[in-house]
């Protein structure tokens, strides 16, 4: 009933917006000025006419508009009271199942903060060694040799740095899914698990057969002392590259490749150094050395890779390397 009283009212509340309400008409008041005043009203009060009357329908129906009101709601257009209600449009979420990118680093964190705690002397030698050039003869390499487990899980951390440095950098993240993923960090740890094991064997039958043990294995020390720091950088390098968007992913790449190119060049100066002291060879003895030795089984490992990725992926893993 409140709501049909309002609606009764509504057509009243519409004129009186533009109408003043005279003054109340008090008893003494002029009559020519109370005629005035109810023509004035009369006119602006137009009755409703027969056609407005008929369309005005008081049924009853029971419906929670009310029982009055419910007809008059149903019939104006304006209500829309009999359109089918549409169900709010509600988009589902896919989000990216990055969780094993957290968890995978959470390890590998986990793994060196490990290492630090039960290796710590182990570990400031292998910067103290790497900053300081008179530590990598014999009295160095003799003193590390005393852990060779930790010097064991030292490589494994590069390896598994390593890893994840080449699937991120190679955009991996952007290009496999599922299984396709882990098939090809398996294929990356494998392969070079499988190198530095051949180049380990490699050198140390070099310097059996040229009777240049002592240099060899010198620059052996030399080369797994640079992995391990190779190993700490492309875990920090990895750990950028994995969360950020994929236009940043290459200039951190680029940049940290500048960084480890210096250490590789580290490694060949120091190198140098063993063999010119101890085998007592030329500079292009050495370079020589150098291309036979590591630059051409690179090359050759690289292109294996590459053939391997393509024949198992297509050309999808080397247009995202490229």
């Amino acid at each position: 009933m409140v709501i049909l009283l309002l609606f009764c009212m509504s057509p009243a509340a519409a004129q009186e917006s533009t109408f003043t309400v005279p003054e109340p008409i008090f008893v003494n008041i002029d009559s020519l000025i109370a005629d005035s005043v109810k023509k004035a009203f009369i006119l602006n009060h137009r009755p409703i006419d027969s056609a407005e009357l008929n369309s005005i329908e008081i049924i009853k129906s029971k419906c929670f508009y009310g029982r009055y009101v419910s007809n008059y709601v149903q019939k104006n257009g304006f209500y829309k009271a009999m359109v089918v209600s549409s169900r709010p449009y509600i988009s589902k979420r896919n989000p990216p199942k990055m969780e094993w990118i957290f968890y995978s680093f959470y390890l590998l964190f986990l793994f060196l903060a490990l290492i630090n705690s039960f290796f710590s002397s182990y570990l400031k030698n292998v910067f103290r060694v790497f900053l300081n050039e008179g530590f990598i003869y014999r009295q160095a390499k003799d003193q590390m040799a005393q852990s060779p487990f930790a010097s064991f899980v030292m490589n494994l951390l590069f390896v598994l740095s390593a890893t994840f440095y080449i699937y991120f950098g190679a955009g991996g993240k952007n290009i496999f899914i599922g299984i396709d993923r882990w098939l090809t960090m398996t294929y990356i740890l494998l392969l070079l698990v499988v190198v530095y094991i051949l180049k380990y064997i490699f050198f140390e039958l070099i310097g059996w057969i040229f009777k240049m043990k002592e240099s060899f294995e010198s620059y052996i020390f030399i080369v797994f002392l640079n992995n391990k720091i190779s190993g700490i950088l492309m875990l920090t390098t990895s750990f950028i590259m994995a969360f950020s968007d994929s236009s940043s992913i290459p200039f951190v790449f680029n940049l940290s490749l500048c960084f480890l190119a210096i250490i590789i060049l580290i490694r060949f100066f120091r190198g140098f150094q063993v063999f010119s002291k101890q085998a007592h060879l030329g500079f292009f003895n050495f370079l020589f050395l150098i291309v036979s030795l590591e630059i051409l089984p690179s090359a050759i490992i690289l292109k294996f890779i590459s053939a391997s990725f393509d024949l198992t992926w297509g050309a999808t893993f080397n247009e995202g390397f490229c």
